[in-house]
């Protein structure tokens, strides 16, 4: 390739890598099984193609696939290689490739000043051949990361900026989407949402599910900085639990304002990044990515280069905080000392912490102001079609009376499950009960089956705990048993779409457009598709009311990954994902009596995890400073040495 591009003077050759789905030889996806494709090009044009199990060997068949298309157009050509470069001491051979590594601001501003070489119009600047060009006004806001802007420079972006939402409000082919957005019962609120924000440093949201909170609050402020002239001063920064959640709310708000990413809007995840432009805009990232850099943002060993970055940020808001993973619960640490960092500094900084399903007092008394009041809540309705629930003791009967579904009945862990599930006995619905019975795989295909057979349309989001439970329902589908004479196979009438950490992104992404027509999707998912994110004609969800946790034993001083019953709140909030368009149906593998026995809420993972991991999760991001009184709720820490905390000391050292 070397000497073929040096040769005929073509640029130097370009190879991506992309993770694709294998498939059988009937056309349906192997469980998931991904596999490496490489595709080289050459000026913008393929020329060659391999796949294989990793990056290597799917480099290597590239290759060798370029070698064997070259020397078929001219087989004189390999001949000529061969002479020409006889030994790998020759001077004419191109220099060998370098590997280093390079530092994550560094990495950033790369990939910054990529995406603008990409995206630049400055060659339509150009003056004519032998013309002298004349003096013109470049716009200087461009870069990867926020810049400090004069105040002339403040003024021509929020000119920049105000004129553009101007002229999105009066576009038509924007009216339909301005429309849709108007409706939400968050914009209703949006002034006197506004009003809060602007009084006080933290600001608690109640908004239920379909008020439109993920992807309107963000651009309320946004807007409101705009319609100010003060729009170039306005950078929010938004986390989400999930990768998917962050790159496709991203998506959805730069659509929503008829622009691309990368422009007002971006995002920053693992191993994918499309920040927006700086100065004016709306940055979507990861909790995991926010405590990254805050590493460097805050403490002693504050790196001051990142502290002048994270310094323009003036909004941060947190979404999904009822969500209490370890790393929000880290993250609500940290805000506290950055509000008091840059409050010491006067530079002001509102945080915004939204959620479904909250009980707020918590959040209130952790961020009480100084003098001693809590944050204050707004709550907006929410605007949700009715979901018709139906448990599993209202509905296993009519399955059981149809023959071609005998099979599933017969089957063991069925069997077991619908014993436990269905007894009346209340001894078996207390606390932690049940969790050892087995998922019953084919009855949750037969579930799907029955909710395809009693529709013509909408598509299917079924909720379980993890990835080999997703496999194993998907191999049950696809295998070809009778569930009601629904042919899963047929790919004109049905999709099956997995969504799980694992799956690469592009693949994941796909559940957000339009099937072909006359195509259902059935969307086998982990809680990855509870909150943030909406599946566009999704109508009926199928539950197995269980969640993958972590889980630690002090007596044994170990930690396991349980499949555990989620809380009620949980179960209402997948009920909900099948109302966001018409009016849905939702069918829990659960009894009435187990729903009526879950708490509210799940176990914050803090509480149920061994506190030395714990630890070492707080020493390995660098966060020396938090104590554990710092901490939202204190009483998640119990008796330190029975959650296998390692040592006596409050500090986390």
């Amino acid at each position: 390739m070397e000497y073929y591009c040096k040769r005929y003077r073509f640029p130097k050759p370009d190879i991506e890598f992309s993770q694709v789905a294998q498939k059988s030889k009937k056309g349906a996806k192997k469980g998931g099984v991904t596999s490496w494709e490489a595709v080289i090009a050459v000026g913008g044009r393929k020329i060659g193609v391999g796949s294989a199990n990793n990056k290597k060997a799917a480099q290597i068949r590239c290759y060798l696939d370029v070698t064997q298309y070259l020397e078929s157009c001219d087989p004189d050509l390999w001949q000529d290689f061969i002479h020409a470069m006889p030994s790998t001491d020759t001077p004419d051979r191109m220099a060998p490739h370098l590997v280093f590594q390079m530092s994550d601001s560094l990495n950033e501003d790369i990939q910054g000043l990529c995406a603008d070489i990409r995206n630049s119009t400055l060659h339509r600047n150009a003056p004519p051949a032998n013309v002298a060009s004349e003096e013109q006004t470049m716009p200087t806001w461009t870069g990867a990361r926020l810049a400090r802007l004069s105040m002339e420079e403040h003024g021509v972006k929020s000119q920049y900026l105000q004129d553009k939402l101007q002229k999105y409000r009066t576009q038509p082919e924007h009216k339909r989407m301005r429309d849709s957005r108007q409706a939400l019962p968050v914009t209703s609120r949006a002034q006197s949402i506004l009003d809060q924000i602007d009084a006080n440093d933290v600001t608690i949201i109640m908004a239920a599910t379909g008020s439109g909170k993920t992807t309107q609050i963000p651009q309320i402020i946004l807007d409101s900085y705009i319609d100010k002239g003060q729009g170039s001063k306005c950078n929010i920064l938004c986390t989400q639990p999930r990768r998917l959640a962050a790159t496709s709310v991203a998506e959805r708000i730069a659509d929503e304002r008829g622009d691309r990413l990368g422009g007002e809007v971006g995002y920053q995840v693992r191993f994918d990044t499309k920040l927006p432009q700086p100065n004016g805009s709306i940055t979507f990232c990861t909790t995991g990515i926010f405590l990254k850099r805050m590493q460097s943002s805050l403490g002693v060993g504050a790196n001051p280069t990142s502290v002048g970055v994270m310094d323009q940020i003036t909004h941060i808001v947190v979404d999904e905080v009822h969500e209490r993973d370890i790393d929000t619960d880290l993250s609500l640490v940290v805000l506290k000392r950055l509000l008091a960092d840059r409050k010491a500094r006067g530079i002001p900084l509102k945080v915004i912490l939204m959620s479904a399903t909250i009980d707020p007092t918590l959040f209130q008394n952790y961020f009480k102001n100084d003098a001693g009041i809590p944050a204050p809540v707004a709550e907006v309705p929410g605007r949700t079609f009715p979901v018709e629930k139906h448990w599993l003791n209202e509905t296993v009967a009519e399955l059981r009376r149809n023959p071609t579904a005998s099979w599933v009945f017969n089957d063991r862990n069925v069997a077991d499950y619908l014993a436990r599930e269905l007894t009346p006995n209340p001894e078996l619905f207390g606390p932690d009960t049940g969790m050892d019975l087995e998922i019953p795989y084919p009855l949750v295909a037969l579930y799907i089956a029955h909710v395809l057979k009693q529709s013509d349309d909408g598509h299917v989001l079924v909720f379980l705990p993890g990835w080999d439970e997703i496999r194993k329902v998907a191999a049950i589908m696809m295998e070809g048993r009778n569930l009601l004479d629904v042919n899963f196979q047929d790919e004109s009438k049905y999709s099956i779409h997995y969504l799980h950490s694992t799956i690469p992104a592009a693949e994941q992404r796909q559940v957000f457009t339009p099937p072909p027509k006359g195509v259902r999707r059935i969307i086998l998912a982990t809680n990855i598709a509870e909150t943030s994110i909406t599946i566009p004609d999704v109508v009926y969800v199928v539950d197995a009311g269980r969640v993958k946790e972590i889980r630690y034993d002090p007596e044994r001083h170990m930690s396991s990954l349980v499949s555990a019953w989620v809380g009620s709140s949980n179960l209402n909030q997948r009920a909900g994902r099948a109302g966001r368009h018409r009016e849905g149906l939702y069918y829990g593998l659960v009894s009435h009596n187990r729903y009526n026995s879950l708490n509210t809420h799940q176990t914050v993972e803090m509480k149920r995890s061994d506190l030395s991991n714990v630890v070492m999760h707080v020493k390995v991001r660098e966060l020396d400073y938090m104590h554990r009184e710092d901490f939202a709720d204190r009483t998640g820490f119990g008796n330190g040495r029975d959650r296998g905390c390692p040592g006596r000391h409050h500090r986390t050292t």
